[in-house]
């Protein structure tokens, strides 16, 4: 079994007037039934750089499409249920919210987690390309979050907007896509020290297969992508990693790696580097349900 916490399939399939049974992009419903994936977090994503764009009207738009397919939806189920595939909604860059209420809305909808930013700094806090750290907007959005439960996402902030909002948290956060500054010093990965500070909240690591975050020159390969998972076991332990595919959201993967489809190569990879078999079933499916279920009240 397998479960993924972020693609950006929503977005790219209905603005592309794709279905989500079955489409040309690197996620649907029928490839990940073949494989066995149990677990999807969605990303509703959108430039909000961009002006004169009603972007709350155009996520309701996004959820009332999901709403339309047999999926079951946990932030409205409360439950992870067997034989269907399970979908966690969140919305990438949150900052085009005006007030606390619009967070609750979102929530009615079905939305279950957040990103403070994208890559770009906003009224928020600071994306990956910026300096900027959590603004007094930011921390009254951010305590609108927790209040509703929602899941913290810091995949995309800027190292200081990471550690300004880790002090304001008091329960797990993920890092939905990102991977290991170490191994391949790209902005969107994460430093060491991010890293253990996951782990002291008993957080979580989605590992990113956008090639330019899983190798700084060349086209990455699996062996590649199964470095940075190896890197964070030995740091700080197997049980707080997951995949982050970004499907759907970058155009460049690691060789065997098209689409959904294509998850159980990272498994047979994940052998080869000696991983045990419980290791194996909790990086690609157990990781991220245990930490999405303490969120399911």
């Amino acid at each position: 079994m397998f479960a993924d916490a972020h693609n950006d399939i929503l977005t790219t399939a209905f603005s592309k007037g794709e279905n989500l049974y079955k489409n040309s992009c690197q996620f649907d419903f029928e490839r990940a039934k073949s494989i066995n994936l149990k677990l999807q977090y969605m990303a509703i994503w959108q430039d909000t750089r961009q002006k004169g764009i009603n972007f709350l009207k155009n996520a309701f738009y996004f959820l009332d499409r999901i709403n339309e397919y047999e999926i079951n939806n946990i932030t409205q189920s409360q439950k992870i249920e067997d034989g269907r595939i399970n979908i966690l909604l969140s919305i990438e860059d949150i900052s085009f919210i005006n007030d606390a209420y619009e967070v609750e809305l979102l929530k009615q909808r079905g939305v279950k987690s957040a990103t403070l930013s994208w890559n770009y700094e906003n009224k928020l806090c600071g994306g990956a390309y910026s300096d900027k750290g959590l603004t007094s907007t930011g921390q009254k959005v951010l305590k609108k979050l927790l209040e509703e439960n929602f899941v913290i996402d810091l995949a995309h902030a800027s190292n200081k907007t990471f550690f300004d909002v880790v002090k304001h948290l008091n329960k797990p956060f993920i890092v939905s896509h990102s991977n290991c500054f170490s191994i391949c010093p790209h902005p969107r990965n994460l430093t060491d020290e991010q890293i253990k500070i996951v782990r002291d909240f008993n957080g979580i690591i989605g590992i990113n297969f956008y090639s330019p975050f899983v190798k700084d020159k060349g086209k990455a390969n699996l062996n590649d992508l199964a470095k940075h998972i190896a890197y964070i076991a030995e740091l700080i332990g197997a049980q707080y990693i997951s995949f982050g595919s970004d499907f759907d959201g970058a155009d460049e993967f690691p060789e065997g790696l098209r689409g959904v489809e294509d998850l159980p190569n990272v498994k047979e990879e994940l052998g080869k580097w000696g991983f045990s078999e419980k290791e194996i079933e909790n990086i690609c499916y157990l990781n991220l349900v245990r930490f999405t279920e303490k969120f399911l009240k």
